[in-house]
Parts: C-alpha cells; sequence; structure tokens
C-alpha cells in the first residue's frame, strides 16, 4: 500500500490521536524490552510484576484503539497459535475445578505464574503489533537480554582474573537464576539477533545488513564466550549448532527453489556463506568447552546406561543410590544420565500413567516419584520442559502449548512477511530449547508464553504506516 492510500485511509483519525497511538507503541515495546532483560535475573520479581500489569493494560489500550481505527482482516489461520494458548488458559482452570490433586499448590500456581502468564501473553501481542507498525523497532527489542549478558561478562572478568584462568564456571553467583536461565536467555538472543540478520540480507539493504551483521556477531561471540567459559554449558553451545542447521535447511530449500526457477537467489547465497562462517565459529568454541569438560567425550556411553531405567534404578534416587559406571568403568556424567534418564522415566513411566497430569508447573515429576516409588529424593525435573509440561497438564496440556508453538513456526516457513527469519529461527528455537531444558515453571513459563504472543501477533498482515511512524 502507497503512502498516499495510508492518507488516505487515516484522515479519519485526528493527527493528535495517532501521535498518541504511536507513543503507546513504543512505550510496549520499552516495557517489553525491559522484561526481556530482567525475566531471569534474581530478585526481579517486583518489577517483573509492575512492568507485566502496566505493560498488559497498555496492550489492551493499544489493541483496542488499533482495531477500532484498522479495518485489517486477519486470516483466521494466524489466529491459531492466539486461540491454542487461549485455550490452555481455559485447561488449566477446569483441571483446577474438576482434576486437581493438588489445590493448594495449583490455586498458588493460578494467583502468581498463570496470571503473570495471562497478562504476558496480553503484552506479547500489543508489542507485536506495534513492531509491525514500527518494523525497525524490533532490534530494539532484544537490548534487555544483550544488557543481562553484559552484566554477566562484567562479572565473569573479575573472577577469571582472579582465578588465572579463562575458565571460571560460577554460574551460581551470576545474576540469572542457574545455567539453564542463561542457556534459555542466550538462545534467544542468538536466534533473534540472526533471524534479524537474515531479513535484513533479504531486504538487500546494505547499511541494514552492516548493522544487524555487527550485532549478530558481537552477540553471538559473547554469548558463545560465556556459554564456555563463564557457564561451561555443552546445552547451549548445541543450542547454537542447532540454530545453524535450521537456517541452512532454509537456505537449502530457497536454493533448490531458486535451481528449479533457473534463478539463483543473491540472498540465499549470501546466507550460505554466512552458515559456513557462523559453524566454523561455533565450533571453534565447542573444541575449546571439550578441552575443559570431559562430558562430551563419554556422553554416548553415558546416554547408552541411562536409557537402561530398569537395570540401573539409581535415577530414582541418586542422592542415595548413586551413579552407575559406563561399559569403560567410568562413574556416568551425573547431568547426561539424570538428562536421559529421568527423560525417558518421565515419558515411558509416568506421562502414560497420568495422561491428565498432576495439575502443578513446580516439579511435577517429583511428585509423581514420591506417589509411585514413596521415594524421598529430590528429582526435580525431567530436564525436558516440554516433557514436564505433560506431567503437569497432560497430553491435552502438551499439546495445546507445543502445538501454538509449532503451528508459529509452520506459518512463518510459508510466510513472506518482513519478520520471516525471526519467526522461523525462534520459534524454532524455542521448540529446541523447551525440549532439552528443564524451563518449564515461574518465569521461563512467563517467557515462553510472551514469546509465543509476540510471534504470533508478527505474522499479522499488517503493513507499516509511514505517517504513524513519523508521528
Amino acid at each position: 500500500m502507497t503512502v498516499k492510500n495510508y492518507r488516505n485511509s487515516s484522515m479519519s483519525v485526528p493527527s493528535q490521536k495517532l501521535h498518541g497511538q504511536n507513543v503507546l507503541g513504543l512505550t510496549l515495546i520499552f516495557i517489553s524490552t525491559l522484561l526481556l532483560g530482567i525475566w531471569a535475573v534474581k530478585d526481579t520479581i517486583a518489577l517483573r510484576n509492575i512492568s507485566l500489569v502496566l505493560g498488559s493494560l497498555l496492550s489492551i489500550l493499544y489493541c483496542y484503539r488499533f482495531f477500532k481505527w484498522n479495518t485489517i482482516k486477519i486470516p483466521r489461520k494466524n489466529w491459531v497459535p492466539l486461540i491454542l494458548l487461549g485455550s490452555m488458559f481455559c485447561w488449566v482452570i477446569f483441571h483446577y475445578l474438576f482434576l486437581s490433586r493438588y489445590p493448594d499448590l495449583q490455586l498458588g500456581e493460578l494467583k502468581s505464574t498463570w496470571m503473570r502468564s495471562f497478562l504476558a501473553v496480553i503484552l506479547g501481542v500489543g508489542t507485536g503489533i506495534a513492531i509491525l507498525k514500527r518494523p525497525a523497532a524490533v532490534s530494539f527489542l532484544w537490548l534487555g537480554i544483550a544488557a543481562s549478558f553484559a552484566c554477566v561478562l562484567y562479572q565473569y572478568i573479575p573472577k577469571a582474573l582472579g582465578a588465572h584462568s579463562l575458565f571460571s564456571p560460577d554460574y551460581e553467583h551470576y545474576i540469572f537464576f542457574g545455567k539453564i536461565y542463561a542457556v534459555l536467555m542466550g538462545t534467544i538472543l542468538t536466534a533473534a539477533l540472526l533471524g534479524n540478520f537474515v531479513d535484513a540480507i533479504r531486504l538487500g539493504e546494505a547499511r541494514l545488513i552492516r548493522t544487524r551483521g555487527l550485532y549478530w556477531l558481537v552477540g553471538t561471540v559473547t554469548v558463545l564466550y560465556l556459554y564456555v567459559f563463564a557457564f561451561d554449558a555443552r546445552n547451549g553451545i548445541a543450542s547454537v549448532i542447532f540454530l545453524f542447521l535450521v537456517l541452512g535447511l532454509m537456505v537449502l530449500s530457497e536454493i533448490v527453489v531458486s535451481l528449479k526457477n533457473k534463478m539463483m537467489n543473491k540472498s540465499s547465497l549470501g546466507m550460505l556463506l554466512l552458515i559456513l562462517f557462523s559453524l566454523g565459529l561455533v565450533f571453534w568454541f565447542g573444541a575449546q568447552q571439550a578441552k575443559y569438560n570431559p562430558g562430551w567425550a563419554q556422553m554416548i556411553d553415558d546416554t547408552k546406561i541411562a536409557l537402561q531405567i530398569d537395570e540401573y534404578p539409581n535415577w530414582q534416587n541418586p542422592q542415595a543410590m548413586g551413579y552407575p559406571t559406563n561399559s569403560k568403568g567410568q562413574v556416568v556424567r551425573l547431568n547426561t544420565y539424570e538428562r536421559v534418564a529421568w527423560a525417558k522415566a518421565g515419558a515411558t513411566i509416568f506421562l502414560p500413567e497420568n495422561p491428565l497430569g498432576v495439575g502443578v508447573l513446580m516439579h511435577p515429576f517429583n511428585h509423581l516419584l514420591i506417589e509411585k516409588y514413596s521415594n524421598i529424593g529430590q528429582v526435580l525435573s525431567t530436564h525436558s520442559a516440554w516433557l514436564d509440561m505433560g506431567l503437569s497438564f497432560g497430553f491435552p496440556g502438551l499439546l495445546l502449548m507445543f502445538g501454538s508453538l509449532a503451528c508459529i513456526a509452520y506459518l512463518s516457513f510459508r510466510s513472506s512477511g518482513p519478520f520471516r527469519g525471526l519467526i522461523s529461527l525462534l520459534s524454532t528455537s524455542l521448540l529446541m530449547i523447551y525440549t532439552v531444558g528443564e524451563v518449564s515453571n515461574q518465569h521461563s513459563t512467563e517467557i515462553l508464553f510472551f514469546l509465543i504472543a509476540l510471534l504470533a501477533a508478527l505474522l499479522f498482515p499488517i503493513k507499516p504506516n509511514p505517517l504513524e511512524q513519523k508521528a
């Protein structure tokens, strides 16, 4: 649509209201940037609550004005992810009313985690629409996460200098709640920066390519460096490798289509070079971590033992039973053994036995373990958020949450919108990190709901209004 058409369609909207709507949209983006920066940071609950309440109220006002002033028809398929999210809230309430096994715990989560998740969805939708109306602001959205990693780097440097070693993992004392939350936020940041860079390459604007390329390079190198030397996070390195492999598949599919049309897309060739450079970068950091972390070397042997949950019942209470040895006589690495054994037990024993879930997000695996084996050990998570969500709210809850994100990924691959790269890479990265990470309760659930709502809104076929951008 041309600027002239926008001007004609906006004549009924007073310029003062247009300016107010523009300011409101920028405020939503700022609040979301702040929230993404502090969501996984310790001792920020009060600021998070204030930001969510204020942001959701402003988002309701923004969306009301937007849909009142704009007669834009959004296809039904674009509403499906949000409908699934809404259905999840209905299922949680139904579960509490009729299926609850731990009513007090579930009521506490309804008043806290689920309430904040609901507010996060409202904020996510409003922020997504605000970015659609002002696309350049999408890069600003990730500055909060970048600032949090800059703080970790500031904390890490004196530790490394004091230890006289670059390898100074001390993740319990960094600003994040734990190592897995550093991996979660790092995955979001690297996927978002790479997605922005890919979208810039597709647009073919040299200045935008240089700017976003620099942001991507600095952000990715910083995250990878901290993954290796500050957090010793193998799953962090794996998540970045997965990200570039997804991009590789996207680019290869575009090249195949281009060859069929006998016309090679220059942007595809540019992204292919980007992938080769990126994989070289991440494998270099992976090689550095392998020098310090022997878990890579014995991972296959440890996995074989961990899969034998009947022969080796240590997973039920490793504090009391200890850990088994692998075929080479080595004691299995704790994180590999626990991650695989608990995931298999959850998927093959507890989920089939509890198809509707126990109703609580906080440590459902431990509740089921105590119920079945009268075990007093502390086994808090299966190390897979999707599986834990299934244990919490059964197959219906798992299908609703996983399905909403999978639907976004599917729609993004078929989209020709300006944020195709961002939505595709971030949605698939979230599918992966919530598969291999123990991030299924409290703030990590809120983050997931916010990002699903944000990405769903970014898929809306809304074009930027030049008048609004200048207002």
